[in-house]
């Protein structure tokens, strides 16, 4: 087993062996569906409920525009920042969703800094994985990364765990990420079947942005 830090991006951005882009596309992405949920702040509410849903940077995986959803709807009190349940549902059908393993977990968590440590169990594996596909290494360091955009670069709509996707109960969390990357973040604005304002549920945006705004205002 072999644990290695997140590197900093400040190095020019160098691209696997196009051989990756096939191999994932074939054997590691998904058709997802299923209700998901989006935990938020009253203000993050109106912005979304005004401007649709936008992306920004994944705070471990090197993606830029990102927007993560959950399975679990505990999700809509836990963001909420103490307002009850508050954010938004979705109901996804075939969505193309790349599922991480251990090393493409590792992989993709290299460079945003964000002290997440990942797990290699199998080191000799990785090695062959990296030199297979020729995975770039940080010329400072000389460790394996992938850069930032990848996963979007593929044309899927978003990523996932690999614990998320086999539903294993020795590796729950609370969160139970499904995160969307890209031009998925478009697709996942029509999916919103529900929204929730501190506990009380709506079917449409302009009642919904009323009751932010009221709650708002009397929070204020």
């Amino acid at each position: 087993m072999i644990k290695l830090k997140p590197l900093i991006e400040n190095m020019e951005k160098q691209w696997p062996s196009k051989l990756l882009d096939k191999y994932l596309l074939e054997n590691a992405v998904v058709a997802f569906s299923d209700t998901l949920y989006h935990g938020s702040p009253f203000e993050g509410m109106v912005g979304m409920l005004v401007h649709g849903i936008r992306g920004s940077e994944h705070g471990e995986v090197a993606e830029y525009d990102t927007f993560s959803t959950s399975l679990n709807s505990e999700v809509l009190t836990l963001f909420s920042e103490g307002t009850g349940m508050t954010g938004l549902e979705f109901e996804v059908k075939n969505a193309r969703v790349l599922v991480l393993n251990d090393i493409m977990t590792f992989l993709v968590t290299q460079l945003p800094g964000s002290g997440i440590s990942n797990e290699i169990d199998n080191e000799e594996e990785f090695k062959n994985f990296c030199i297979q596909y020729q995975i770039p290494l940080c010329y400072r360091e000389n460790d394996p990364y992938l850069p930032y955009g990848y996963i979007s670069s593929l044309g899927v709509d978003g990523f996932m765990y690999d614990y998320v996707w086999k539903g294993d109960p020795q590796h729950y969390n609370d969160e139970s990420e499904i995160c969307f990357v890209g031009k998925g973040i478009e697709k996942l604005n029509k999916c919103i079947t529900k929204y929730y304002v501190e506990g009380e549920e709506f079917d449409k945006k302009l009642p919904t942005l009323k009751a932010v705004k009221k709650k708002l205002h009397v929070k204020t």
